[in-house]
């Protein structure tokens, strides 16, 4: 059993974007249940940044793909230092970081053992029960927890410096608009953003791209698609300074993907499109919305995919500029 306090404690959750920054609403209940402990993160090299720096994390841990970063080499690293490890990744790599890491450990698991059978074939049933940080909380009921806290990001002065930047010159208030996400099924056609983007503009707000690596194809179709002048294009910025920009917007509209709970967690009004997946799970937190059909097939993937299993993703091809535009303006108003 922990004590309240002198204990050391290892959070691991290092991938993707969203998931980190929904599973950054343990430290709230963490600090406030082991006041004295000392708390360290695993999470990716490329979001690091967002944790360091962050109140009650002592140091931040990266976790690479191979070399002296790999899962390896960092559970030597990591090996014995922890009273308690939390694995809030589910994976083989965050297994063996906890198991090296401390003699008590709490996992977050997803599925049953039978849903986790039905997932290796194909049938990964959404999970729809409660909203991310509440299962994320679920995994500290043994600690006595009983509640989430809020995501929360640490964006530095120098990250704060670039996003300004970056900004320079655009035309206030802002308005963010990000078109891509990982999954196909999870994104809405590129001309209807653009359409949304348009009317935003008419209506004396400045436009701002929200665009990832990943999201080349969607962000060049929006672009092509788009009549009024973009005032900043935040595409492939580093994630913390992505986060600083972030904060100087009045809205963003986006898909369900990262740029939304990143936004979320600074405190800026979004309005996130679901088509596959659970707005239950996934919805960001008030002041923002998750707009969807709630069509009979909704939600059916946890994280989508290429393909819509129905072949027609009416989810989002049904969904039309004009209810997107009108909970806009009403985020706005």
């Amino acid at each position: 059993m922990l004590g309240a306090s002198g204990q050391r404690i290892l959070v691991i959750r290092y991938s993707a974007l969203g998931d980190v920054v929904l599973a950054t609403s343990v430290m709230e209940p963490l600090r406030r249940r082991f006041p004295g402990a000392r708390i360290e993160w695993v999470t990716s090299p490329a979001l690091a940044p967002l944790l360091e720096g962050l109140p009650g994390i002592a140091a931040v841990h990266r976790l690479g793909k191979r070399g002296g970063h790999g899962p390896l080499a960092l559970a030597r690293r990591l090996r014995g230092r922890f009273d308690l490890a939390i694995d809030l990744q589910e994976k083989v790599k965050s297994r063996l970081l906890a198991l090296a890491a401390a003699p008590r450990r709490l996992h977050f698991h997803r599925r049953t053992f039978g849903q986790a059978l039905w997932a290796l074939v194909g049938r990964d049933r959404p999970v729809t029960r409660a909203h991310a940080t509440r299962l994320y909380a679920e995994v500290l009921a043994p600690l006595g927890v009983e509640a989430p806290g809020r995501p929360e990001l640490a964006v530095g002065e120098r990250a704060r410096a670039l996003a300004r930047e970056a900004l320079a010159g655009a035309r206030r208030p802002l308005v963010g608009i990000a078109p891509g996400a990982t999954w196909a099924t999870k994104r809405w056609a590129p001309e209807r953003f653009a359409a949304v983007a348009d009317a935003l503009h008419a209506a004396g707000h400045g436009l701002v791209l929200v665009a990832g690596p990943g999201d080349a194809v969607a962000a060049t179709a929006f672009r092509a698609a788009l009549h009024a002048p973009l005032d900043a294009d935040l595409t492939s910025l580093p994630v913390d300074v992505l986060a600083g920009a972030l904060g100087e917007l009045k809205l963003l509209v986006a898909c369900d993907s990262g740029p939304v709970h990143l936004a979320t967690a600074l405190g800026v009004p979004t309005l996130a499109l679901f088509g596959p997946t659970s707005t239950v799970r996934w919805a960001p937190a008030p002041p923002g919305r998750a707009l969807s059909l709630g069509l009979p097939c909704q939600p059916c993937s946890n994280h989508g995919g290429e393909r819509c299993p129905l072949g027609h993703h009416d989810c989002l091809r049904r969904l039309e500029v004009a209810p997107v535009l009108a909970a806009a303006r009403e985020l706005l108003a």
